[in-house]
C-alpha cells in the first residue's frame, strides 16, 4: 500500500510539472508548407530555393544560413525535399505554395546533426501604445490602422511568423471591451484587459509617443528617443532587431535533438470512427518529433499505439500539451507511457 502510494506521489509530481507549466504555445498548421511570393513564372525557380530556405530556418529556428549550406554540400539539392507545389493567388498576389517532405527532413537534420523544432511554437502578444499627437491614443489592434506605422508593424509581424514559425499577435477586443475602456479610461488599463483575454508565452509592451514636431519617445520594452523624419524607418529597424533576438531566444529552448530516438507507448481514446482513427493518427505523424508509429491493439474506442521519436519523452510530452487536437489524461515517465484523449 505504501509502495502504491508512493507511485502515485511521484506520477502526480510529473504531472503537475508538465500541466503546470506557465509557457503557452499553438499548433503551427502549416509547419511543412511555405507560400513564397512570385514576381513572374521566370522566377519559379528562385521561388523554390527561397522556400527551402525558409523551411529551414523555420525547422531549424536558426535564421543562419549554415544549417542550408550544410545540407547542400552533403549533396542534396532543394527539390529532394519537396513533395508539391502550385500557384495560389492570395489576396490578388500569386504566391507558390510549397509542400515540403517533413520524413526526408527530419532525416536529413538527423544524419547532419541539425536540432529541429516541434510543431507546437511559442506565442507573443505585442501590447503597442501608440500616440502620435495628432489622433487620440489607442493601443495598435490586428483589426485597425491608422497610421502608415501601424502597417509597418503589422507587416513586420506577419513576415517574421511566416519566416520563422512562430506566432506574434496583436490583440483584439471586442466591441464591448472597447465600450468600457473608453467609458472608464481612467479605471481600466487596456494593456491589463488584454492580457487576461490571450493566452501567450511571452508579452511586449512599447509606448510611442510624439513628444515634439519632429521628435519621438520609445519607452518599455524598447527604449530610444528620435529626433528627425525618418522615425518609421528608426523604429522598424531597432524593432526587427529587438525581435529577431527575442524569437531566437524563445525557439531555442524548444529544440529537439534529433540524434535521440526513443522508444514509447501511447494510446488515444474517443476514437469512434474511421475517420476520427485518420484524423488522429495524421495528427500524431505530423508531428516533428514522431519518427514511426504502430498499431498495438485496439480496445473499444481506443487505439493503442508503438511509437518511435526523436528527442526525450519529456519534451514530446510537453508538445502535445500545448495541442489543441488532443488532451493529456495520463503519463508515466518512468515508462515513457501516454494516454490521450482525441478532441473533435
Amino acid at each position: 500500500m505504501m509502495i502504491e502510494s508512493l507511485r502515485f506521489i511521484k506520477h502526480s509530481i510529473f504531472c503537475f510539472i508538465i500541466f503546470s507549466n506557465t509557457s503557452f504555445g499553438k499548433d503551427f498548421d502549416e509547419l511543412f508548407i511555405i507560400y513564397e511570393p512570385i514576381e513572374s513564372t521566370s522566377k519559379i525557380e528562385q521561388s523554390i530555393n527561397n522556400s527551402f530556405n525558409t523551411m529551414i530556418y523555420r525547422l531549424s529556428g536558426n535564421p543562419s544560413p549554415s544549417n542550408i549550406w550544410k545540407i547542400i554540400n552533403a549533396g542534396n539539392s532543394r527539390k529532394d525535399f519537396i513533395s508539391s507545389y502550385s500557384v495560389k493567388n492570395l489576396d490578388n498576389n500569386n504566391y507558390l505554395q510549397v509542400q515540403f517532405d517533413k520524413d526526408l527532413l527530419i532525416k536529413k537534420f538527423n544524419e547532419l546533426s541539425i536540432p529541429a523544432l516541434g510543431n507546437s511554437r511559442p506565442v507573443i502578444l505585442f501590447l503597442i501604445n501608440i500616440d502620435s499627437g495628432t489622433e487620440k491614443p489607442y493601443l495598435l489592434r490586428e483589426s485597425e490602422s491608422k497610421l502608415e506605422l501601424d502597417s509597418i508593424v503589422k507587416s513586420s509581424l506577419m513576415n517574421l511568423s511566416n519566416s520563422r514559425g512562430i506566432f506574434l499577435e496583436l490583440p483584439e477586443l471586442d466591441l464591448e471591451d472597447m465600450n468600457s475602456v473608453l467609458k472608464y479610461p481612467n479605471l481600466i488599463n487596456t494593456n491589463n484587459l488584454a492580457k487576461s483575454q490571450h493566452d501567450s508565452t511571452k508579452v511586449v509592451e512599447i509606448n510611442i509617443a510624439k513628444i515634439g514636431l519632429n521628435e519621438w519617445s520609445v519607452y518599455g520594452d524598447i527604449n530610444f528617443e528620435y529626433q528627425g523624419n525618418n522615425f518609421n524607418e528608426q523604429f522598424l529597424k531597432t524593432f526587427n532587431s529587438f525581435l529577431i533576438e527575442e524569437i531566437n531566444k524563445l525557439l531555442k529552448i524548444n529544440l529537439i535533438d534529433t540524434s535521440k530516438e526513443t522508444s514509447i507507448s501511447l494510446s488515444l481514446a474517443n476514437i469512434d470512427d474511421y475517420d476520427d482513427y485518420i484524423s488522429s493518427r495524421d495528427f500524431i505523424e505530423g508531428m516533428v518529433a514522431t519518427k514511426n508509429i504502430n498499431i498495438s491493439t485496439f480496445e473499444s474506442n481506443i487505439i493503442l499505439y508503438e511509437a518511435s521519436i526523436y528527442g526525450s519523452f519529456k519534451t514530446f510530452v510537453s508538445g502535445i500539451n500545448e495541442s489543441s487536437f488532443v488532451r493529456i489524461t495520463d503519463v508515466s515517465f518512468e515508462n515513457k507511457t501516454l494516454k490521450l484523449d482525441y478532441l473533435k
